[in-house]
Parts: C-alpha cells; structure tokens; sequence
C-alpha cells in the first residue's frame, strides 16, 4: 500500500513515532491507521507542510561526515542500497549541519534511479505493487516473522518458492536509431533528440523491438533518459528464474510505444541493467 520511514520521535509534545510518506499519501495513510486503530491509546496526525523538511545527505568521496541531525531533527541510515546516505527530518527552514555542497531534488532523484531505488506511490503503485517485485526484499523492509497483514500470504509463499520473475530496475532510454547502451548513465543531451522521460505516460507497456513475444514489463517513470521499469527478468536480462526458462538473449532490443497528447505515437528503445547490488542479496 506504501512505502514509509519510520522514525522514533522523542521531541515535541509527546513521545512517539514520526511516519514520513508521499506527500499525496498522507492523508490516506491516516485514515487507514485510524480504521484499524480500535481502543489503542494514540493520537494520529499529519503534519502540515510548514512544520517539516525530508533531506537526503551523501558523500561519494567516501569521507566520515556527522549526522547533520540540527536541533529538533530526527534521523536514519538509508539503507535501502549501498551508498544511499542519511535521511533526515528537520524543523522547516533548517538544514543539515554538514560542510557539504547543497544539491536538488532532481540529482536526488536521478541518483536514486542510478541505484534502482522505487520511492512512492508514482513508483510503487498503490495496491498493485508486490513487495519483492518492488525489490523490498533486497531493501530488507520485510519482516518474514510478523503476521496479519495485508498480501502477507502471497509475500510469504512467494519468499518460500523462491520464484520472482519480475523486479524494478533502472533502465536508460535510446534512439530508435540509436546503438544500445552499454553503461547506465544519465544524460541529459541524449534524451534532447527524442524524448524525455517525464513525457512518457506511467505503466506503458515495454515490448520486444522487432521481435514478437509476450510483454517484457511496463515503465514506471524517469527523467531525461534514465528511469524506472518493472522488467521481465528471464526476457530482458541475462538473470535465471528458478523453473523458468530465459528467453533473453545478447543483443536484444526492447521498445516503449505510447500515444503522444494531441495526436500520433511515440517511440523510443529501452534497456535494463541488473545493478551490482542486487547480485549480493541473492
């Protein structure tokens, strides 16, 4: 259903738990906690838009930095996948006190699609989303010991058989006449001379390029020619399925068609990659 950072929260009014979500979750996740709440003695509220900021703090250089945490600030590892760096939530109109340089949200999130994290509901759709196809297995937000709990059944037989056949993967979009990719990298210039990724409508289909065959996954959103797609793992990688048999093959092409507002089609090529990190969680 969501996504979520779970933070215990010591400051403020009363003691508690500090739940950071999409945005446009928020209410909604308010008001599934509250159904299911009973006679427990708690207090829900979402917190207005003035009263907190979410900050991602990295380093690529590999240095020991402080926490960042200011006064009134709480905070965690990310540890969804290596090299992702600290969260943190402070008071809005502070920032984190580390001698860094201050980026944008855009570099956050292309250096989240670098590293095939989903994040929200544009990403992980609500209600249709699996947990480990969505790579929360890898990201260790699943607890195989606790029970009662929405899709748990299918999450559990799932983990038992070992079967996964799709995953959320980073994918780099191309020209139609464009040589296939052999590194993943954003790059602005290249998506100038066809498409954008924003432009590209959520959940289109990704088919085989010239070849027929059943669907190979679906996009799920990008920007410029980087992004997020849920892939068919025996069709567009080289990764073996467990009782499946790989139709994938070096040098295979994959497409994106959609409708393009206004009248006629659009069409760019798409490929996978598997990253690194993936490969230590099997």
């Amino acid at each position: 259903m969501n996504d979520v950072f779970i933070y215990p929260n010591r400051s403020g009014e009363a003691e508690g738990w500090l739940i950071e979500v999409d945005a446009k979750e928020a209410e909604r996740l308010a008001k599934h906690i509250k159904r299911y709440k009973l006679r427990a003695k708690f207090e829900v509220r979402v917190l207005e838009e003035e009263e907190s900021g979410v900050w991602s703090q990295w380093d690529d250089g590999g240095h020991a930095s402080s926490d960042g945490i200011a006064g009134g600030g709480i905070g965690c590892l990310d540890t969804r996948a290596p090299g992702m760096g600290r969260r943190l939530i402070l008071p809005l109109g502070k920032k984190p006190e580390v001698d860094v340089d201050e980026s944008t949200e855009d570099a956050y999130r292309i250096r989240r699609y670098l590293k095939g994290v989903p994040e929200g509901q544009d990403e992980l759709i609500r209600e249709s989303a699996l947990p480990q196809e969505s790579n929360i297995d890898f990201m260790d937000g699943i607890d195989y010991r606790k029970g009662c709990y929405v899709g748990q059944e299918l999450t559990i037989r799932t983990h038992h058989t070992g079967v996964i056949r799709k995953r959320v993967l980073p994918v780099t979009l191309y020209g139609m006449d464009d040589p296939m990719p052999t590194v993943l990298e954003y790059d602005p210039e290249k998506s100038a001379g066809f498409v954008d990724g924003e432009a590209i409508p959520a959940e289109t289909g990704i088919g085989r390029f010239e070849k027929r065959g059943r669907s190979a996954g679906k996009w799920l959103r990008g920007v410029g020619n980087l992004g997020l797609g849920l892939c068919r793992l025996e069709i567009m990688t080289d990764v073996q399925v467990q009782g499946g048999s790989s139709g994938y093959q070096e040098g295979d092409e994959f497409k994106l068609e959609w409708e393009v507002e206004g009248g006629g089609e659009g069409t760019v090529k798409v490929k996978a990659f598997v990253p690194p990190w993936h490969l230590t969680k099997q």
